[in-house]
């Protein structure tokens, strides 16, 4: 099956823990159906990741739904209830994302009219296209297969089928009581994890030592969905950077050496870089032996040509 998910707020935090999440409802109790789409997930499913006006990634589903509370490290202002369903996946991201508008030109002829992730309308003598407000769309079988072939997903990154049943329920994997309470536990630990991270920087970027708070984001060295438990909460695993720094870094186009220098990857040009204000002289100073272990398994996956 294929699914379409808006992310707006909350991409990075759920990409970083590797799950969808969404509330069971809002404070006044009502549901709506983009939220209850979660219990339809299956593993190998793939959804399309939607964010300020792109479709930038898909991710595919590892278990089916299961209730959780809200991640504590989400920090958007929202009226939902604390309880919710979360899926755990694996997310990819595009080389090259494509906007609503493109996206909306290939499959307008087959969108549904109600219950579709895109509208569109004329204003000033131009058609503008954005996301309904919502979180997951389920597509069509031929909307989703019109996207693999638009993105060049390889098809062995997922289940498909013409057969709503053909789902053998041994290939379910939902985690068990004492798991999921790991999991859960783990991701609340973001929050504090923040503030250990923010401690162990010196409330500074490692990068360039600004010291607005406010917009510096704590990231984990190794991603949250490739270390185990206790990584997810080892300090030595956390790095507080500011944003432009903190993209380049969750993206694999820059990392560290052992000396704490910055290595840019050539994939992008030297001078994409400095147009952003990095110049590939920056270095990062008081780094631990345990950091060192992290960035060296980061280095492993610096985007390359």
């Amino acid at each position: 099956m294929f699914y379409w998910v808006n992310q707006g707020k909350t991409y990075k935090e759920e990409k970083e823990g590797g799950y969808l999440w969404a509330p069971l409802q809002n404070r006044d109790g009502k549901s709506f159906f983009y939220w209850t789409n979660m219990k339809k997930l299956r593993p190998k499913d793939l959804v399309f990741n939607y964010r300020k006006g792109y479709v930038i990634g898909y991710c595919i589903i590892k278990t089916e739904s299961y209730l959780a509370p809200q991640p504590e490290e989400f920090t958007v202002d929202v009226e939902w209830e604390d309880e919710g369903f979360m899926a755990d996946a694996d997310y990819y991201l595009f080389d090259k994302p494509i906007t609503a508008l493109e996206i909306h030109d290939k499959i307008v002829d087959i969108l549904p009219p109600k219950y579709g992730p895109l509208n569109a309308i004329v204003k000033d003598g131009q058609l503008k296209v954005k996301a309904n407000q919502g979180y997951l769309y389920e597509l069509s079988r031929e909307i989703g297969l019109i996207l693999i072939g638009l993105f060049k997903i390889k098809q062995d990154h997922f289940f498909e089928s013409n057969d709503d049943d053909s789902h053998n329920e041994s290939d379910y994997k939902v985690p068990d009581k004492t798991s999921r309470r790991g999991l859960v536990t783990s991701r609340i630990g973001q929050g504090e994890y923040r503030r250990r991270i923010l401690k162990r920087w010196g409330f500074k970027c490692a990068v360039n030592g600004s010291r607005i708070k406010e917009v510096l984001i704590a990231s984990h060295i190794v991603p949250w969905r490739e270390s185990t438990n206790a990584e997810r909460l080892d300090v030595d695993n956390g790095i507080l950077l500011s944003p432009v720094y903190d993209a380049l870094f969750d993206r694999h186009y820059i990392s560290f050496d052992d000396n704490g220098l910055i290595i840019l990857s050539k994939a992008l040009g030297k001078i994409e870089f400095v147009k952003i204000g990095v110049h590939g002289s920056e270095k990062i100073e008081n780094h631990t032996n345990k950091n060192r272990i992290y960035l060296e398994r980061h280095r492993k996956k610096l985007m390359v040509l």
